[in-house]
């Protein structure tokens, strides 16, 4: 494990996009400081690598496949939570599409469509579904991650 930079002991964190890149780094940061987290992503067996990583270096971690773009998909992993933890102290919206890589005015519908339901719809519910949770439970944290586009336009 590495150095302690906080306590998050006894803390249930879900943790979206969580299979690969910053969210695999963030799922096992949360973990290395205590906390059980439910490593997220649209594919169940990456997740599982990710948990699987991370209960072999000592933390505590579970796989749970979730598409933030299906509303279903929200509505099961905030069931699973709630059922088997009755909490969520911490939730990380890292999971995001980018269905077009090019300049702006040459996107398409469908791109865009993509694009809203995954990073704006997706992370909207997930943060009503843990707010309402954190909420009964006296509260928590989230964090929405973004692209570097959130503080620089891409070109067009």
């Amino acid at each position: 494990m590495a150095t302690k930079l906080f306590d998050l002991q006894n803390k249930i964190a879900l943790v979206t996009g969580a299979s690969r890149g910053i969210g695999e780094s963030i799922a096992k940061l949360l973990a290395e400081q205590g906390a059980h987290v439910i490593v997220s992503s649209r594919k169940i067996d990456d997740c599982h690598l990710v948990a699987d990583a991370i209960n072999e270096t000592g933390g505590s971690a579970e796989a749970f496949a979730c598409h933030v773009g299906s509303m279903e998909d929200i509505e099961r992993v905030f069931n699973h939570v709630k059922s088997k933890h009755g909490r969520l102290d911490i939730l990380v919206n890292n999971a995001a599409a980018n269905p077009y890589f090019g300049n702006i005015l040459d996107t398409d519908l469908p791109a865009y469509n993509k694009t809203v339901e995954v990073n704006i719809r997706g992370y909207f519910f997930m943060s009503i579904h843990a707010g309402r949770l954190m909420r009964e439970n006296g509260g928590g944290v989230i964090v929405n991650t973004a692209s570097v586009n959130a503080l620089q336009p891409g070109d067009f």
